[in-house]
């Protein structure tokens, strides 16, 4: 991407660098309002609890990685923090830089940032939008790990003095340890946000009859919007559906062909016994056992699969069929329940 193109983007993203929406912005924001309408108080207050050192202060020369899977709140949640420091009067607006990986061009197409567009952003924010400020910036990147050679553009920024907050989805303990190699010792935190448990969401609801709640947790899941969808609407959205699908295509099939994401979760899900079967997917899919292992491996490290269990959460079972419903038939809640970790 160009400068201009990236100064388009982060002008867009970043409205608290005018006056005039320092405080209002979290009014018309996508995702803070979208957890307005349908948001889950459990999961808002444990993300809070989580993130509440970073919204208690601008910390020049870290990085804190907040990772969790597509739909859990990470967006929503780094931008709780940036809310909290540009409302605070001691922290200049302009020195909190949101920079979205994947974002919408001027035709409503997704696009995303390649390494260099985030080397170039992270280095020199003025020459790719953001106001000149005095003192270290506050860097908020979200996604980074969709971007090639992520941990070398982090660290950089680190070293420098500014503050790096990051989400991301997917997460390769080479990329993990080639950061901690990077930074100076003691300046890498790792936060987690995770999908709730059938057990938190029924204390959630101690007066709820808990039959109902287990048949429901099977069928929405542990995803906050999910758990919200599903109680406000009777069950989850087409539209965060699709987001996540979306998500979760990009960072495990990376645009393949071969690789169409309802087919991969279905087969799992019809596959898996004990454990995840490689050499029974590659059947199922028409693979070598050697392409299965890249994708599993993927899923893996997108927080999608426990190798041990198979898929993570009860919606990622449905996802199949709510995705295409004429070429998948739902699995049984006896299935979900038996193979969801």
């Amino acid at each position: 991407m160009r400068n201009n193109e990236l100064a388009q983007v982060l002008r867009a993203t970043n409205p608290w660098w005018s006056r005039r929406r320092r405080a209002s912005w979290v009014l018309d924001d996508p995702e803070l309002t979208a957890r307005e309408r349908h948001g889950w108080a459990l999961a808002t207050a444990t993300s809070r609890t989580v993130l509440a050192d970073l919204a208690a202060g601008v910390r020049p020369g870290t990085v804190t990685l907040v990772v969790g899977p597509r739909g859990v709140g990470k967006t929503t949640a780094v931008k709780d923090v940036v809310a909290h420091l540009v409302a605070d009067p001691a922290v200049d607006p302009r020195r909190v830089v949101l920079v979205p990986v994947e974002h919408l061009d001027e035709d409503d197409r997704p696009r995303r940032m390649g390494g260099v567009d985030l080397a170039a952003v992270l280095r020199l924010p003025t020459r790719t939008g953001a106001p000149a400020c005095d003192g270290p910036r506050v860097l908020v990147v979200d996604e980074v790990g969709t971007v090639s050679r992520w941990p070398a553009a982090v660290a950089d920024a680190c070293r420098r003095g500014d503050q790096v907050v990051a989400t991301t989805s997917v997460l390769d303990p080479r990329d993990l340890a080639a950061l901690l190699a990077a930074v100076p010792e003691g300046a890498l935190h790792v936060r987690h946000l995770r999908p709730a448990t059938f057990a938190e969401v029924l204390m959630a609801e101690p007066a709820a009859d808990a039959a109902q709640v287990r048949a429901g947790f099977l069928r929405h899941g542990g995803l906050p919007r999910a758990i919200a969808e599903h109680r406000d609407l009777g069950d989850v959205s087409h539209e965060l559906v699709e987001r996540v699908a979306a998500g979760l295509h990009h960072d495990v099939c990376r645009g393949e062909d071969r690789c169409p994401l309802d087919r991969l979760l279905a087969a799992v899900c019809a596959t898996t016994d004990r454990f995840v079967e490689p050499a029974a997917l590659a059947t199922h899919l028409d693979l070598t056992t050697g392409e299965v292992g890249v994708l599993l491996e993927r899923l893996e490290h997108a927080h999608a699969l426990d190798p041990r269990r198979g898929l993570v959460d009860p919606l990622l079972h449905r996802l199949p069929s709510l995705l295409a419903p004429e070429r998948h038939t739902a699995p049984s809640a006896a299935h979900i329940a038996a193979f969801s970790h």
